[in-house]
């Protein structure tokens, strides 16, 4: 059982190491990023240090018979401080934190280094990476270093459980309230490997075996464990999956932006704005989906500047009641209105012929500026669905600044 369980339990650990490892850079000052990506790091080695195979490879090339059991067991006891880090600086002041945070670690270091001490103690004869705690179940030596073991895990999972059952009741987050209800639910279900492991040593002074129920042991181990990383890493997949989605629509709307801008660039390609291009920062920035769009925003709301003087009241009237016509009504249509003023204020301004300023008139779709950038591109995608696509070619704006 526990080889079939940990190759799976270790997928999930690597994934989610590797998930949280893009987000390191960005938050390289918060400590309770680093021990959460520190969690699913000691998990996956755990798991990897028990499969049978790199358990022989250890044997063989460390010297050392059965070292993967302090190995991986520590690595538990060390992410399991880890956990308490990550709670409390989810959940208490950074200075508070900072001293809990150095409690928990210190704690962890003082029972792996106990665990090492047992473990020397010990007079291992022969590989056993299937029935190791059974074959030395009947060893004092070795049921001290169990007791040990299974007393700081159960304690260790106790706390967390409970911790993240509180701090679920009063998150504000959705996906964060789900995830540490996943996390306590996992917890809870490795307990039934600590009820295992405290039988085998209560089993060892009787003289009995509980060789039964291992595959039981193991199984609310590994599912306990997968549990408790899947939990871990709701939030952080909710983040990731919102930042894909706001990338994909800024993708989108910069694509659906090009005909309104190119309406403006076909007369007037002075709005296009220049890059340094022998600076390499602006360059970078200018990769960024969010500069471009920002850009384009930018270079669009100039091209309406420079038309606004040929703006004819006219024009504004006739639109509206064509549009009114058709059924469009409010924002929708203000958007259509402003799309065929843009179009006829560049036809005006291609033929150099200004209006009677007793008849300029300003965009149907003007109004206060919005506070927030997306605001105004909501605004100016719903003029650019009213503007026809242009066939003529026109050079690209990035390609040109390439």
């Amino acid at each position: 059982m526990k080889d079939l369980l940990h190759p799976i339990s270790l997928v999930v650990a690597a994934l989610g190491f590797l998930c949280l490892l893009r987000d390191i850079p960005a938050r390289r000052r918060d400590p309770a990023t680093t021990a959460l990506a520190a969690v699913f790091l000691l998990s996956g080695l755990s798991f990897l240090f028990s499969i049978t195979p790199m358990w022989n490879y250890l044997d063989r090339v460390l010297g050392t018979v059965n070292l993967s059991v302090p190995l991986a067991q520590s690595c538990v006891i060390a992410l399991i401080a880890c956990q308490q880090v990550v709670l409390t600086y989810w959940g208490s002041p950074p200075d508070i934190a900072r001293r809990r945070a150095r409690a928990w670690l210190g704690a962890g270091l003082a029972v792996i280094a106990g665990l090492l001490v047992l473990f020397a103690l010990l007079t291992p004869s022969a590989p056993r990476p299937i029935d190791f705690t059974l074959y030395y179940a009947h060893d004092n030596m070795y049921a001290a270093y169990l007791t040990l073991y299974v007393t700081a895990y159960t304690i260790g999972e106790v706390l967390l459980a409970r911790a993240c059952w509180r701090l679920a009741r009063s998150s504000k987050r959705t996906s964060v309230r789900v995830g540490l209800r996943v996390v306590a639910l996992g917890a809870t279900i490795t307990l039934g490997y600590s009820a295992v492991r405290i039988g085998n040593v209560i089993a060892g002074a009787f003289d009995t075996s509980l060789a039964g129920w291992e595959n039981f042991a193991w199984t609310c181990g590994d599912v306990g464990a997968m549990l408790t990383l899947i939990g871990w890493l709701v939030p952080t997949i909710t983040d990731q999956a919102q930042s894909v989605q706001c990338r994909f629509k800024q993708h989108l709307s910069y694509y659906r932006l090009r005909r309104l801008w190119l309406a403006f660039y076909s007369e007037a390609p002075e709005i296009r704005l220049p890059i340094d291009r022998g600076d390499p920062a602006p360059r970078r920035r200018f990769r960024s989906i969010g500069f471009k769009l920002y850009r384009r925003a930018v270079e669009i709301r100039d091209g309406r500047f420079v038309i606004r003087q040929y703006l004819e009241a006219g024009v504004r009237e006739r639109s509206e009641a064509h549009h009114s016509a058709r059924g469009l009504s409010g924002e929708e249509l203000n958007a259509a209105v402003t799309a065929d003023q843009i179009l006829a204020g560049i036809a005006a301004r291609k033929t150099g012929e200004r209006p009677h300023p007793d008849w300029l008139t300003d965009f149907a779709d003007a109004g206060p500026e919005t506070s927030q950038l997306m605001d105004d591109i909501d605004a100016l995608l719903a003029v650019a669905r009213h503007v026809p696509r242009q066939r003529a070619r026109t050079p690209h704006p990035e390609r040109a600044s390439a």
